[in-house]
């Protein structure tokens, strides 16, 4: 039976504590979970968000693992020889990253998340490592967020954010290097909600499989690809899917769609939706974006991306447009 997960529980035995670490993740990973203490206590706030952030460490730390064990097994052909060193590196890393939130967790008598089940759709090391990269923008979309509420909040917990925040921001160099691309491909991360970030990886879990739900809204979902052209290789022209039977869509049936676009510190760009068949349109990506990018369907034009999150119709998808 699922159950909802709510902000403070008495009850502890029933999930899955920290197990002490292994010798070997701790060297690997260079360091092992710091030890918190100092405050009597945190926001309702903060527990929300730390128990979201440990469903999202749950998924990178289950797909560093099992994406560790498979490139083993594919080999690394074409790729720097320390490439096995480095992602060990990463997946121990990931590992120290969910002790640390769990120790946070429990030291403030809050709930745990334990892991769900996941599905990733990779059959070789260059489909890995391209998942990576999305998967680490969205763990940072999702701590930079987390950095805003707490700075609100509980502004002594941002020390922890933020260095688990510059970790995983050079993992996502590392793999975006991997990948023939510019490893600083703009002056500042993208920030998303926290709804927007627990619809991201909704995709990656398989349905029915976590014995928690984290109370957020579930969104429908969109995909988005880049169509074919005739006369160019590389067009700002993206086409979006929906399914325009959820009601989302039937409720604003007689206005525009447009595409929200996150990017960097900026507010949300829209452009029209240009429909072309049912559920289906394309829009323009628009200039000036790079890196990670976040997109989604709306009728609204919000001005922040808290606000655009509450707003949204399907999505989000995540983009890499440089």
């Amino acid at each position: 039976m699922v159950r909802l997960i709510y902000t403070y529980s008495a009850v502890l035995g029933s999930l899955a504590a920290a197990a002490p670490l292994c010798n070997n993740i701790t060297e690997a990973a260079g360091g092992g979970v710091p030890r918190f203490g100092g405050l009597s206590s945190i926001s309702a706030g903060a527990v929300k968000g730390f128990q979201l952030a440990l469903f999202l460490e749950n998924l990178e730390s289950s797909f560093f693992q099992t994406g560790l064990s498979n490139i083993t097994k594919w080999g690394i052909n074409g790729y720097p020889s320390d490439t096995i060193q480095v992602v060990t590196g990463v997946a121990a890393q990931e590992e120290i990253h969910t002790d640390t939130i769990i120790d946070l967790l429990e030291t403030y008598n809050a709930a745990l998340v334990p892991p769900c089940n996941y599905s990733f759709p990779v059959n070789s090391t260059k489909e890995f490592f391209e998942l990576a990269n999305i998967i680490t923008s969205v763990g940072i979309g999702a701590t930079i967020g987390l950095a805003e509420r707490l700075a609100v909040t509980d502004p002594l917990l941002i020390q922890s954010v933020s260095s688990i925040l510059t970790v995983e921001s050079r993992h996502d160099a590392f793999f975006r290097h991997l990948e023939g691309k510019v490893p600083n491909p703009a002056p500042f991360d993208t920030g998303i909600s926290d709804i927007w970030a627990y619809n991201l990886a909704l995709s990656f879990i398989v349905p029915g499989s976590c014995c928690i739900e984290i109370p957020l809204p579930i969104l429908p979902t969109l995909s988005v690809s880049d169509p074919i052209t005739a006369n160019s290789t590389k067009s700002s022209l993206r086409e979006f899917e929906w399914d325009p039977a959820q009601m989302t869509f039937v409720t604003e049936a007689s206005k525009q769609l447009l595409v929200g676009w996150v990017n960097q510190l900026n507010t949300p760009v829209y452009t029209p939706l240009n429909i072309t068949a049912k559920g289906k349109g394309t829009a323009a990506a628009p200039p000036g974006m790079n890196g990670a990018a976040f997109a989604v369907v709306t009728t609204q034009q919000p001005d922040t991306t808290d606000d655009l999150a509450l707003a949204t119709l399907a999505g989000p998808v995540v983009l890499t447009l440089s």
